[in-house]
């Protein structure tokens, strides 16, 4: 406790550059606190993903009208497969041509493939059982401001009812959304969007989703199921729901670009710190000489300025990974989801024991120069004030 007016009155010494140099480490912790939150959420959902489930889509794009259903019927009849789901995508606009909406229009197969989806079962049977259903999530819900028995109207331009009419769909249930999803969903009854369009548009799909039987096999089965489209006019790319959701099989590892980000913003707030630290000491060597020649140790005075170094940057550390915090809960508000949404840093626990860790890092190293001088230092010459 002795040394709490020692270090205040240190700090508090030049308040325009300690309040600088507070805000420069509040902002780097930020910056921390956002990318190794990021990270932690990029690897949640790749700890997530299910290993029995495949993602398939057509090799070559497949064009506005997708790929025939009867894909999915043959891959239903592939050995090693226990299930088959798909869905259309219905794209278009609501009440304003700026105004982009997306839904997904599954099968009744879809949701039992999907059990860790925030959609309970009764859920999806009400869906499938109401031929203009929309189960709509909550980023979504608010984006549009909708509700429980709400008409949405979604007007597609490129995939039109039969009778000439905009899709009408009604809101059955407000769920949770799913952490991949990032700009929430909509998600439809397929059997309405199938039948409500002409005859020669009907029975084609965006996606097909395989669950298999077992799940070492999943990469073989996906390999086997491209195999098997490999001649035929409706080639396939079918991907593991593991690869499909690892952020380093995208082209660009965002999470060594994240961590080389946070550490970045580690070498300003060490940069700041050290420099700061050392010209308070330079400032004050008679002051250190004092101490010692009143019976401070070493240790004491060694210990001195790392305190010293290590308040702005505890305190800053903690404003900005608060700050972080606050700020990735703002994100859904910041950008629309009809705008495709933004992954959400997960601020888990062990992002503030990082940042804590990095801050005290950060604060010895910055002191090591400044207490290793004052331990060499010459008392009699730094009190004469000769010391430079």
């Amino acid at each position: 406790m002795k040394f709490l007016p020692l270090i205040w009155a240190a700090v508090m010494r030049k308040p325009t550059r300690t309040i600088l140099t507070l805000l420069s480490v509040m902002v780097a912790f930020m910056l921390f606190g956002l990318t190794i939150g990021m990270n932690a959420t990029f690897d949640k959902v790749a700890a997530n993903a299910h290993d029995d489930r495949i993602w398939t889509n057509m090799r070559f794009g497949g064009g506005p009208d997708g790929m025939p259903l009867a894909v999915a019927g043959q891959i239903a009849q592939l050995p090693g497969v226990a299930k088959v789901g798909y869905f259309g995508g219905l794209g278009g606009y609501h009440e304003d041509k700026r105004n982009r909406a997306f839904a997904l229009m599954a099968d009744d197969k879809f949701g039992t493939i999907f059990p860790d989806w925030p959609i309970t079962p009764a859920q999806w049977t009400q869906l499938h059982q109401t031929r203009n259903g929309i189960l709509v999530s909550r980023l979504q819900a608010d984006h549009w401001h909708l509700k429980v028995g709400d008409i949405f109207t979604l007007v597609s331009p490129q995939i039109k009812r039969a009778d000439g009419k905009a899709w009408d769909m009604k809101v059955i249930a407000v769920t949770d959304d799913v952490p991949y999803i990032t700009n929430g969903f909509l998600i439809g009854n397929y059997e309405y969007f199938n039948k409500a369009q002409a005859l020669a548009k009907q029975d084609k799909i965006g996606q097909i989703i395989t669950q298999v039987s077992d799940p070492s096999q999943t990469a073989a089965i996906a390999q086997r199921i491209d195999t098997h489209f490999a001649n035929s006019t409706n080639p396939t790319q079918s991907t593991t729901e593991k690869a499909a959701l690892d952020i380093s099989n995208s082209g660009l590892d965002l999470a060594t670009l994240d961590r080389k980000i946070a550490l970045a913003g580690m070498f300003m707030v060490l940069f700041l710190t050290a420099n700061g630290i050392a010209q308070s000491v330079r400032e004050r060597l008679a002051e250190f000489a004092t101490l010692k020649t009143i019976g401070f140790s070493d240790a004491q005075v060694m210990l001195l300025v790392f305190l010293e170094a290590a308040l702005p940057c505890l305190i800053g550390a903690a404003l900005g990974v608060g700050l972080a915090a606050f700020l990735s809960g703002q994100l859904p508000k910041l950008f629309s989801p009809a705008q495709g949404g933004v992954p959400l840093p997960t601020m888990t626990v062990m992002v503030f024991v990082w940042a804590a860790i990095s801050a005290s890092a950060v604060a010895l190293i910055s002191a090591a120069l400044p207490a290793l001088r004052l331990k060499r230092m010459d008392i009699a010459t730094a009190l004469s004030g000769r010391a430079a």
